[in-house]
């Protein structure tokens, strides 16, 4: 089987029990979100692969993209300076750039992070914006090297793998039935249904989609998990009937929180653990009702971090507060 040594930052996360919350599930929370602090959350576990990608192939520069908020280009100019690249980052906005930074786009400032804004419209073609780009670089005589969103492609999956190996005793041990992850990108979900697949685990591996559509993530998912099949010669296969997503909790649009959410996110905060509004708040609240069709008695929840981002929704947040 082909190999990369992934460059890591971060540590082996914890598994704890959830108690606390009415609910007749025995609920675990992995816990990626205290795998650092500039580099917390599940975009650093991709990140550790595809900057030791990056450094195989002698590059110098960063170039990725992501909403405003985006946590996977704050950890991305995190992982940058660190090693020792320049970062540029392509930034979906709606409206007028921000006169004054918050959350993780000001994390992206202070990191020194070279940003650029896209429309929505722009956005749609940030693929290709990318590689433009990276094409004026290289004349400049730059080595750069391009991450998809969310650093989701067969590369940053094989950091899901890991996580999924992580959580295999605990999966055996306390009979867990159904793991849980929020789908932003696909590459998470991906790389744990990888690892579910070479672990051999009987589980259900649920993802709760927060943006797009069950459709456009069962064809992503898949083409990543045949493209991480034939690049690093798994010994298994999967197929769309191995790929299990829930809708019906993204409300408005991707980032836009709505109360029902909210309410969870407080009562969660309560227990000392804090969901965000844009992937965590929506998965976990997804999967609580989802939990209770399934009648399932235990479950892990994957914590994908994303703390700096609540600090961006201050007034939406501190509305939930006030009615809890």
């Amino acid at each position: 089987m082909k190999t990369l040594k992934p460059e890591k930052l971060t540590r082996e996360t914890p598994i704890e029990e959830l108690k606390g919350l009415k609910a007749q599930t025995q609920i675990f929370v992995k816990r990626d979100d205290l795998n650092g602090l500039l580099i917390s959350g599940n975009k650093a576990r991709k990140l550790e692969y595809l900057i030791a990608d990056a450094k195989n192939k002698k590059c110098d520069t960063i170039i990725t993209c992501g909403a405003v908020q985006s946590n996977h280009c704050r950890t991305s100019a995190a992982f940058a300076r660190y090693f020792g690249f320049e970062c540029h980052l392509f930034l979906r906005i709606h409206g007028n750039r921000r006169k004054v930074y918050s959350g993780n786009l000001l994390i992206d400032q202070l990191l020194g992070a070279k940003v650029k804004y896209l429309t929505p419209v722009q956005y749609q073609r940030s693929a290709e914006v990318m590689e433009r780009y990276a094409q004026r670089l290289r004349k400049k005589g730059r080595t750069p090297y391009v991450i998809p969103e969310g650093g989701s492609n067969e590369i940053g999956a094989l950091g899901y793998l890991d996580c999924m190996r992580e959580m295999a005793d605990i999966i055996r041990q306390q009979q867990i039935e159904a793991v849980y992850c929020a789908v932003g990108s696909g590459g998470t979900y991906a790389g744990l249904l990888c690892g579910k697949k070479l672990l051999d685990l009987r589980i259900a591996l649920n993802g709760v989609i927060v943006c797009e559509t069950i459709e456009y993530f069962k064809e992503k998912i898949y083409r990543i998990c045949m493209r991480a099949g034939r690049e690093f010669n798994f010994p298994t296969e999967v197929s769309y009937n191995d790929i299990h997503l829930i809708d019906g909790y993204v409300g408005k649009g991707y980032g836009i929180p709505y109360p029902e959410e909210l309410k969870t996110i407080g009562n969660v905060a309560k227990l000392g653990i804090i969901l965000d509004p844009v992937y965590t708040g929506k998965a976990f609240h997804g999967m609580l009702n989802d939990i209770k069709k399934h009648k399932y008695k235990s479950v892990i929840f994957v914590h994908t971090g994303g703390i700096f981002s609540i600090f961006a929704y201050q007034r939406e947040i501190t509305k939930a507060i006030r009615c809890l």
